[in-house]
Parts: structure tokens; sequence; C-alpha cells
């Protein structure tokens, strides 16, 4: 099972975002990114930064595929999006999840998010099952 992140398109798509899919296995999941923080060079640098922690040995990373307000200048509760990486052996296990003030309150840092990736929880606090992919470590990367 492969794990595979990149836009799909960068420009003329609409103003202000990026359109981009991450696909594990067979699953694809398309997404826009906000262009209002970051633009999308900076998306991709923090997507190989993202895996090459995985590589040199971190036992959790994230890639970040949507930030559109930093948690310390925003009154809105949401103001990201990122997939949550947990290295488990020679497979990777994959959360997907909003980046809530609720939850990180105002420490949430957009230029280093690792820092915040939580323990992995496979359920819930209300005893629900955390949607995951497992893929392979070998098989992670950027296009």
């Amino acid at each position: 099972m492969s794990l595979k992140i990149r836009f799909i398109n960068k420009t003329d798509y609409e103003p202000g975002l990026a359109r981009g899919e991450i696909t594990l296995h067979e699953f694809v999941e398309e997404f826009e990114s906000s262009l209002a923080l970051w633009n999308a060079e900076r998306y991709e640098r923090q997507w190989q930064e993202g895996i090459e922690r995985l590589r040199h040995g971190a036992a959790s990373s994230c890639l970040i595929t949507s930030v559109w307000a930093s948690p310390r200048d925003s009154d809105c509760d949401v103001f990201g999006v990122w997939w949550k990486l947990y290295r488990v052996g020679e497979r990777v296990v994959v959360q997907n999840q909003l980046l809530l003030s609720s939850v990180f309150g105002r420490e949430f840092d957009p230029d280093d998010p690792y820092r915040s990736i939580p323990e992995r929880r496979s359920v819930n606090a209300e005893g629900v099952q955390v949607s995951e992919w497992t893929v392979e470590f070998d098989s992670i990367g950027c296009d």
C-alpha cells in the first residue's frame, strides 16, 4: 500500500486555492489548499519535510493540506487540515483531522506543526473508531 500527495492544479483553478490529492493505496481524496497563508510551494516543502522526518527516524509526522488562518490571529475554530503520520515498524498509520482551535488552542504553530502531533489514538473520546489507513513505509512520497 502506498501514500502519495501532490497538487493536481496549482494555478488557473480558483483564486486563492490550489487543488491536490492524497492517495492511500486505492483510496484517493482530493483536497483544496488555501493559499491565504502559504503558497503551493510552501505546502510542497512541508510535505517533503514531513516525509523526511519519518525517514530520519521520527515516530510521528504530518502533512498539512490546508491552513487558512493562524490560530493566534483567528477567531474561527477551524484553521486548517492535516494528515497525521505514525511510524509503526515498517508501516505508517495515517489519520486525517481538522486543525481546531478548541483542540490545539493558540499553541499550534503552522511553521512547526510536529510538536503538536498528539499520541496516536485509534478510538476517539466518544469511543468511536478513528478512520486510519496503513501504508508501507518505503512507499510514501510526494509527486
